[in-house]
């Protein structure tokens, strides 16, 4: 029993030299299965095995950095270095080339014509008789059309040629020249103001012999220049549908008679004895005659013989010779006919809205409306030329 215990402290003894000799050794001992001891009634203990003199290597001091595993020892091949790719050359953005500007035919003339009418109701209110041209024959309108009208003749119109200067596709300039008709028929005209209290039915009725006979004709050659807006309600090659308005100004040369007035003269009658009793006989110049009046207030001398039906003995009325429709000049004058107006040109101002059609930036068809001297409706034919 002794023996076996110095056997074992013998061993525990040993074992830190040989750790320093060996270290792998250690942990190769410290890892193997112990011995198989054997048991018996008698207690017995197998002796450990005799183990080296441990060596005093300097090189083989342990370190405290753990050994590399196998794996890491293997040599890894070197990896070629990445080779960016070289960048693609971008092409520099081309800029478009520069757009032509679109030809157009800046240059055309035109012959233009059309209707010129001036609405009754636009003088009605200052008169409560007048004339006037309205296209349509001698009938007179039904209804407030026609109230206050006693003769409709005639037709009014327009016709001339112009010159197109087109600034651009959208803004022409138009200087014109041309001819317009405004005359109305020969008529009895009675300002709204002459009135007069009839004894009979005391309400005032039309103071009939107050009445002029009244001449209009402002007919005039005109000289003007427009300018007018235009755009493209339809726009192709070879057709183009515009819409546009715009204005002008300008002068009108007098070439009609003017205005003048001859003075009916009271109490209204005729020299057949045909009578003159309301605004509806105005219509016919046998019914209501012009005639002299002789009163102190006239100061429009006595004609004597100096009409064309006579004098004292065989016209004593002093009437002017006239038809249904107009009277002897000859006859007014002696009477004392005054020219109301005496202006050698009168302005123009034109407002006007248009519509034209445009065949190959070529061929125009113009249609056109407005106020002119009176309300005008009519058009024009244009030729363009001259591309820009």
């Amino acid at each position: 029993m002794r023996r076996s215990v110095v056997l074992l402290a013998s061993s525990l003894a040993l074992i830190p030299s040989v750790a320093l000799a060996n270290p792998y050794g250690v942990a190769f001992r410290m890892q193997a299965p112990p011995a198989t001891t054997t048991t018996t009634t008698t207690t017995t203990t197998t002796a450990p095995a005799a183990t080296p003199t441990p060596t005093t290597d300097p090189s083989l001091q342990p370190t405290s950095s753990k050994a590399p595993r196998s794996k890491e020892l293997e040599e890894k091949p070197e990896e070629p270095p990445k080779v960016e790719p070289a960048p693609e050359p971008v092409a520099e953005p081309v800029a478009p080339p520069p757009k032509e500007p679109e030809k157009f035919n800046r240059h055309g003339f035109g012959i233009r014509g059309g209707i010129t009418m001036i609405p009754t109701w636009a003088v009605r209110g200052y008169v409560q008789s007048l004339t006037n041209s309205l296209c349509r024959g001698d009938s007179i309108p039904k209804g407030k059309f026609g109230e206050g009208l006693t003769r409709v003749d005639g037709c009014n119109f327009y016709i001339g040629g112009e010159y197109i200067y087109r600034y651009s596709q959208h803004f022409d300039i138009v200087p014109s020249v041309g001819f317009q008709r405004i005359k109305a028929p020969d008529g009895l005209w009675l300002d709204d103001s002459e009135k007069s209290v009839n004894p009979v039915t005391q309400q005032l009725e039309p103071n009939l012999g107050a009445a002029d006979y009244t001449q209009v004709n402002f007919s005039h050659v005109s000289l003007q220049v427009d300018f007018i807006g235009r755009g493209n309600l339809i726009k192709t090659p070879d057709f183009a549908w515009q819409l546009g308005g715009g204005g002008g100004i300008g002068l009108g040369i007098i070439t009609g008679g003017g205005f003048y007035q001859t003075p009916l003269g009271n109490p209204p009658g005729s020299p057949s004895g045909n009578t003159c009793n309301s605004v509806a006989d105005y219509s016919d110049f046998t019914k209501c005659t012009p005639h002299y009046q002789d009163q102190e207030a006239n100061e429009v001398p006595d004609p004597g013989n100096g009409l064309t039906l006579g004098g004292v003995d065989t016209n004593p009325g002093r009437f002017a010779k006239c038809t249904t429709s107009s009277c002897n000049e000859a006859d007014l004058n002696a009477l004392g006919r005054q020219k109301g107006i005496n202006l050698p040109v009168i302005p123009i101002v034109n407002l006007l809205v248009t519509t034209r059609f445009l065949i190959k930036d070529t061929f125009g068809i113009n249609i056109t409306g407005g106020w002119q001297t009176g309300f005008y409706f009519g058009g024009s034919l244009q030729y363009f030329f001259g591309a820009k």
